[in-house]
């Protein structure tokens, strides 16, 4: 039934010629063997042929059966077989017709009913006329309601498809947005950890390279703190890039399942900085372990890409200041430092009371990049603020403002 159904609607001229064959086969006998009855089966044959088109051209098709029947009213006063057209003609004027064409192939059915009544009925007295036309007009409103319901039923089936393709471009809309954000987080990720990471690498290696000329014992020592930040990247690298794995490997499941940062670990990251050789000291108010997950992360990206700007850009001597304040609906970050020498030399003697032996050497890393970008953008999903730019007396600041909501426990 579904494949007869599926050929019916590819193929509705072939279905509309051959349901007016059917109807007009009883009559070919009449038109070709009666004598008496030729004409009255011929012209009935021409009224059932315009049912052909009843599909592919409804208001034509509808217009030619009106006009037939209406000259049968002239040519004869009684029913005729061929009369039933009017009723195929009526439901395809309501199913597959205009507005306009279902209200007027409506009327024009309740006329034909009104003026078959008269013409059939006027020379019987014991007729009710009244009754008959009120028959005839149901019969002409049954086969219209049938073909209104049916187009009726077709639009909403027609609106519910259209609806759900619709619903699956969204989706596949809003997969691909997802897609986008998901790569655009796990590149800040990454972002952070190997600018972070290679800095303070670049600034170690300049600082071995230096002392392992008059001071070899520090330099020892630096290149542990380079090996030690180089497996710390490396964890921190697997973990991301197991974010991006549809299972976790059995080899490095526990360094996939490792946990964030957060704004309680900004201490932390404070110390592994001030080993590098920057001087740098956090003033902390507050509880940092109030803060979510999620905007905890954010504050440590702010810290840590704020102070890798400081390590790439400052000179020697350069010192770092870090407030962390978490407020009652927000956390205030605010990253500053003096700019230092600004590209001179360092010498042994230009290491900062309370930093690493090893001495801060700048590093010519060209401006712009994705850091303060990155960091505007993790403000922003938080609906925070964040102000970046030179202090007025040397240095630079990072400032931002990051709601947060309390940390589920």
């Amino acid at each position: 039934m579904r494949t007869l159904t599926a050929w019916t609607r590819a193929h509705p001229f072939a279905m509309d010629v051959v349901l007016a064959c059917a109807l007009a086969l009883p009559l070919v006998p009449f038109a070709l063997f009666d004598g008496s009855m030729r004409s009255d089966a011929a012209y009935q044959i021409v009224i059932f042929v315009p049912l052909a088109w009843r599909r592919t051209a409804p208001v034509a098709s509808f217009a030619a059966v009106a006009v037939l029947l209406a000259g049968q009213l002239v040519l004869t006063d009684v029913p005729l077989y061929g009369d039933v057209a009017l009723l195929f003609s009526l439901y395809a004027i309501a199913a597959y017709g205009p507005v306009w064409a279902r209200r007027a192939g409506l009327g024009v059915g309740l006329l034909g009913a009104v003026l078959s009544t008269i013409d059939w009925y006027r020379v019987s007295p014991d007729v009710n006329e009244i009754a008959t036309v009120v028959m005839m007009s149901l019969v002409v409103l049954a086969p219209w309601a049938f073909g209104a319901y049916l187009r009726t039923r077709r639009d909403y089936v027609a609106g519910l498809e259209e609806r759900a393709r619709q619903l699956e471009r969204d989706a596949a809309q809003q997969a691909q947005i997802a897609a986008a954000a998901e790569r655009a987080r796990i590149a800040r990720e990454m972002h952070d950890v190997v600018a972070h990471s290679l800095s303070v690498i670049v600034v170690q290696a300049d600082g071995a390279l230096y002392a392992s000329r008059t001071r070899p014992e520090v330099a020892t020592e630096t290149l542990e703190t380079i090996s030690r930040t180089s497996r710390q990247s490396l964890a921190e690298m697997r973990r991301l890039l197991g974010l991006l794995r549809d299972e976790d490997d059995s080899g490095d499941g526990a360094t996939s399942r490792a946990p964030m940062p957060t704004a309680a670990d900004v201490p932390t990251l404070i110390e592994q900085v001030r080993e590098s050789g920057l001087d740098v000291r956090i003033e902390a108010h507050g509880d940092p372990r109030r803060v979510d997950t999620a905007s905890g992360l954010t504050v440590y990206r702010v810290v840590q890409e704020a102070l890798t700007n400081t390590l790439k850009h400052a000179g020697p001597d350069v010192r770092a200041r870090v407030q962390l304040t978490v407020a009652g609906d927000h956390v205030l970050v605010r990253v500053e430092d003096d700019g230092g020498s600004r590209g001179l030399p360092a010498g042994p003697a230009g290491a900062s009371a309370g930093a690493s032996a090893v001495p801060a050497v700048a590093t010519t890393v060209p401006p712009g990049g994705h850091g303060i970008r990155g960091i505007r953008e993790r403000i922003a999903i938080h609906d925070g603020t964040v102000e970046a730019g030179p202090l007025s007396g040397g240095g630079f600041r990072v400032e931002a403002h990051i709601p947060y909501g309390p940390e589920a426990k």
